[in-house]
Formats: C-alpha cells, structure tokens, sequence
C-alpha cells in the first residue's frame, strides 16, 4: 500500500493545539537574541506586543505576558488572589475544569466544586443557587471545555459572580482569538490562556489579563503570595508605568519580574499583529464556519459529535468514535499514513472520542477538507465502512455557502 506521508517533514497540527503558525510568526523566530532586560526590548518588542492584545482580549485592563503555558497563567492567577482558606467555586465540566480545581486546592483555597456532566449543558439556576450558598471570593469557569469540545457561558457566569461579589476567573486556553472573548463586558477579572491554540504563537508564554478589581485583591492581601515568580502585582510594582496605573514614574527603567523570551514575544507580537489585520469579527466568523464544515462532514460520515448540539465549540471538536474502532489506531494511522495529526479524547473518554482542532490557520478549507478525507480514509482502512468523499463533499457545501 501507498504511505501518502512518505515525503512530508512531519504531520500537518490538526490536534486541539498547539497549532499550526502563520509563516511570519515562524519567521519571528529567526532572528539573532536580544536582551530581555534592555531598555529597547521593553518599550520596542514587549510592551507594544501586550498592548496589541488587549485589543485580542477585548479589555482596557493590563495583559501579562510570560514564559510557560495556559496551566502557568492558571496558576500565576490563582496565587496571586487566593489565600489559604479563601472559598471559591470551581465549575467542573472535564479535564481542565478538574485542573483548576487541583491548582485551587494547592493553593489552599476551600473549594466548592460544580460539577457537569462531560459534554452537557451547564445549569445557570443550580450555579447561581451555589454561589449565593457558598458566597465565594472568587468564581472560575473554563470557557471552550478542550476535552469534550464544549463551550460555555461565560457572559452569564460573569454576572452570577459579579453579582455575588466575587472575582470572575476564566480559562480562555483554547477560545481566545478563536471564539469571541468579550474580557471587559462580561466582567472577567482574570482571563488566563496561552499562546499555541487559537494565537497561533508557539508555545511557550502565558498570558493573563487583570482588572481593577484583581489589582485591588492583591494589593490587600494579609500575606504575600507564596510564589515570588508568579506574584502578578510585582507586574504592577515593577513593569507597568504610572500612566496605566503602575508603580514605575514614565520613562524610567522597568524590571521584569520574570525573564521573558524575546523570541517567543516576537513572535506573539507577529501574531497579535496577524489577528488584528484579519478582525476580530471576521476570525470568529471563519472558525465558526470551519466549524460547521467539520460537523457536517463527520454528520455525512454517519458519526456524530460528543457534546450537547447547543454547546458544540468553534475550536474543538469532539467526535464519538464508530463501535469497534480504537481511537489510538485511528490517531497513529492518519498521521503514519496520510500525514495529518488529530487527538484522542482525555481521560474517561480516551478510548470513545476524537478530538479535531480548528484552530488558526487550520480554521479553513486547506485544513479541515483534507483532515476529513484522511479521517474517512483511515476509518475504512481499519474496517468502517461509508459512502465515499461524503464528508469532503457535505464540508464543501458549508464553506461553499459561508457569507
């Protein structure tokens, strides 16, 4: 048999991230070091760079940016508001719902767990019904579900938290830039992501807004955080200038406190660039259709889609695999024999799911079209038997129709 990967240099990311890159994000890359701590870096590369993403996430507050991953942004916002014996509710919906969870309780916080039932819709009466029993500091909720390919309401759980008085955080890992974000008007005080999913930066940074009321938390804290590298207010105290409400007089010399990669920013800053250029609305709109496309063609492959049909993400999706076919052949033989890398699902639903990014880049016909035709091919080959070129053609006719 013919191996149609024979000749490629790696799979094509059709996984829920990390992503594929824009060519000038790579080329970002490729570029002599620079000096994290000089003058020039800070004021050229950083901070224009975190200044672009605030219109990313739709907020008039601070973006942070640092070395490590989605999980660091969860954590750098978890110590830097919660103290021991702080009670916070946690919405636990799957696998990163379960690992802000864990990232609370280390952190000592008294956690009220509620939880939902992998790939169903979230109960609004039930959590505001919590929130008013348990009245918590702080409210967390992870926006696009990456193991189940859900999306929830963030803008209705922000209102129950801000009702409640409490801060509103918001796992945005693998919705930002791909699903909109609304940080400011759905009152979101920490929204933590990172930057290889719908960026489409490489991976590598971590990146968190703070608002007014975040600040406010920190700053009245009884006892400092227990991680100094991870404390978000030395951002305030050290980087961020008077003028947007740091400590730092104008013009004088910033110190960051943490070292940040000046490749990995320069890269980010491409991207933000890239997403700025194309719209925001326009980006939505075009994961939402590739979305759709991927949908209709696993529809027209007689498969269907894990979660409840009105929760269903733009950025992930999971798709129940057919009776009889081992998700991690499905996985090893589309990327050994056609060249294209898609996911199993998480944890409990490992060995009944599969998972397809549509993410960036790949949120377009050049992906999703040839991604549903090794899926097709790879399902006959380990004995699934459908119509031929069902899926490519039933995707075709979305995308043929999208406005």
């Amino acid at each position: 048999m013919l191996n149609w990967a024979q000749g490629t240099t790696r799979p094509i990311l059709m996984i829920p991230g990390p992503t594929e890159l824009p060519f000038p994000v790579i080329q970002a890359m490729n570029q002599p070091p620079a000096i994290q701590y000089d003058k020039s870096f800070d004021e050229v590369v950083l901070e224009p760079t975190v200044l672009a993403l605030r219109d990313v996430f739709q907020t008039k507050g601070e973006v942070i940016l640092m070395p490590g991953s989605g999980r660091t942004a969860l954590e750098a916002s978890v110590v830097s508001v919660i103290e021991p014996g702080d009670r916070v509710l946690v919405v636990v919906a799957g696998v990163f719902g379960s690992l802000m969870r864990e990232i609370m309780t280390r952190a000592g916080a008294e956690v009220t767990e509620l939880t939902v039932e992998l790939g169903a819709r979230l109960d609004l009466p039930r959590l505001a019904a919590e929130i008013e029993r348990v009245r918590p500091k702080a409210v967390t909720l992870v926006h696009n579900e990456t193991s189940t390919g859900t999306t929830y309401p963030a803008a209705d759980v922000g209102k129950l938290a801000r009702g409640a008085g409490a801060l509103f955080m918001l796992d945005t890992v693998s919705a930002i830039a791909g699903i909109d974000v609304r940080t400011d008007a759905w009152g979101v005080d920490l929204n933590m992501t990172g930057s290889q999913k719908c960026l489409a930066a490489p991976l590598g940074m971590a990146l968190v807004s703070v608002s007014d009321r975040a600040w406010e938390v920190m700053e009245r804290r009884k006892q400092r955080p227990s991680s100094l590298v991870y404390d978000l207010l030395r951002w305030k105290e050290r980087w961020i200038p008077t003028s947007r409400g740091g400590q730092v007089p104008d013009g004088t010399p910033r110190s960051q406190p943490i070292s940040i990669p000046t490749h990995l920013t320069a890269a980010m800053s491409v991207s933000a660039r890239l997403i700025l250029e194309e719209g925001l609305p326009h980006r939505f709109r075009r994961h939402e259709v590739a979305a759709s496309a991927l949908r209709a063609g696993v529809a027209a492959m007689g498969l269907e889609m894990f979660a409840d049909p009105a929760i269903l993400s733009n950025t992930v999706g999971c798709i129940k695999a057919p009776k009889g076919i081992d998700t991690a052949a499905v996985v090893a033989r589309m990327r050994d024999q056609y060249g294209i890398l898609i996911g199993t699902g998480l944890d409990k639903i490992r060995a009944s799911t599969l998972r397809i990014g549509t993410m960036g880049m790949t949120a377009s016909p050049q992906y999703v079209l040839p991604t549903l035709s090794a899926l097709e091919m790879t399902l006959r080959d380990l004995g699934h038997t459908a119509d031929p070129g069902a899926g490519v053609a039933a995707a075709q006719r979305v995308f043929a129709t999208a406005a």
